[in-house]
């Protein structure tokens, strides 16, 4: 018996399927500000109607579907020529073009976690109450039915999920045209001069939240140190100390942990270890995962932000830091990307497409696309 044939004879304790930074907005296509990589921003909505296809494809029910943050663009909110917020409804149009496409998924349950962009657009309380989508089935919220942004379930025998907010401390936590967080903002200035210059000169920063665009974001940061910037943010003490206390009852109870998260936490997940797509209090929450009280039990780490994504495994607690791809750089004939998590007692095993021969899980030929789904397979210590 082959390991597909294998895997094809046992059922996962769960399964779900996942995506990451569809950042659609109704814009051109462009390079984003760097120029380090071309964003395709309506093909988006092509990926998300083949992701929906392929998951509802599927020969067993999926128990949950996840968005990884970032699901509209920031020019959704926001009109950069002019230097304006854009009004309201647009914001909600472009959801909506998004939204209805979702709503073609036979699996009900999703999970849509917190990204930078999800704060660009909308307030906390319409995150947590929900955004309404005319003509959408699914209905937009980042909170559970307890208005949690950060929370855990069992989806299956044996295992944990958790959810993360990795901007329960950010200058953009209260969401759009609510005015920056000045905690949060002080908080940056001590740790980017570029943010300290730049309030010093634009004191009413605060109220216009004009703290994008052309702003000189990693200006000799070094290192670790580029994750502090604006669009990043952290857990914050209360979540920590949350996260604390469930992995070790998670570790005490024999469960296996899966954390979802838009922001990546281990360093060496970053792009050349630069740290721009980290969480700023990463270092105390990998502290909880590496932990004695874990006894190793956070298998796998999910993340979006870092577009071009990320696959690491940490040699100490053979824990995998998992980065999904962002649809926006996908190529017109490139079918991801997106995938089907099949998560066994010994294994996790993603099963779907990726962007293109760049793909950290499922590299192909661009000239070539893959007609049926490829396979990236995660042993579990």
């Amino acid at each position: 018996m082959t390991h597909d044939d294998a895997a094809c004879a046992r059922a996962p304790a769960f399964r779900f399927g996942l995506l990451a930074d569809i950042q659609y907005c109704d814009q051109d296509d462009r390079k984003n500000i760097t120029g380090t990589q071309m964003r395709r921003y309506r093909n988006t909505l092509r990926v998300a109607e083949r992701a929906v296809r392929y998951f509802n494809a599927q020969s067993g029910a999926l128990d949950f579907c996840v968005h990884n943050g970032d699901i509209t663009d920031h020019q959704c909110a926001f009109d950069f020529a002019n230097d304006d917020f854009r009004p309201v409804e647009h914001g909600r149009e472009d959801l909506g073009a998004v939204m209805k496409i979702l709503s073609e998924s036979s699996c009900d349950e999703w999970v849509f976690t917190v990204g930078n962009h999800e704060l660009y657009n909308f307030t906390r309380e319409e995150l947590r109450d929900g955004v309404a989508t005319p003509g959408a089935k699914l209905e937009f919220k980042c909170a559970n039915e307890r208005g949690d942004f950060y929370y855990s379930f069992a989806p299956g025998p044996g295992w944990r999920v958790m959810v993360l907010d990795p901007y329960e401390v950010s200058i953009y936590r209260k969401g759009r045209q609510q005015g920056l967080c000045e905690e949060a903002v002080e908080l940056l200035r001590q740790y980017n001069p570029n943010v300290d210059v730049y309030v010093n000169e634009n004191p009413d920063v605060i109220e216009t939240e004009r703290m994008s665009g052309t702003f000189p974001y990693f200006k000799d940061l070094e290192g670790l140190q580029g994750r502090w910037v604006p669009f990043n943010g952290g857990l914050g003490k209360k979540q920590l100390e949350w996260a604390r206390e469930t992995i070790r009852s998670a570790a005490a109870s024999g469960e296996k942990v899966l954390i979802l998260t838009h922001l990546l936490v281990h360093p060496d997940s970053t792009a050349k270890r630069s740290g721009k797509t980290l969480m700023w209090d990463y270092d105390e929450l990998l502290e909880i995962i590496e932990s004695d009280d874990a006894k190793g039990c956070v298998k796998c780490v999910i993340s979006g932000h870092q577009h071009e994504g990320t696959r690491w495994r940490c040699e100490k607690t053979g824990t995998y830091y998992i980065g999904m791809e962002s649809p926006m750089l996908a190529e017109d004939a490139s079918p991801g990307p997106f995938a089907i998590v099949n998560v066994y007692d010994d294994e996790i095993v993603f099963e779907g497409y990726g962007r293109n021969e760049d793909s950290k899980m499922f590299p192909y030929d661009a000239k070539s696309p893959p007609t049926d789904p490829m396979q990236c397979t995660l042993t579990l210590k």
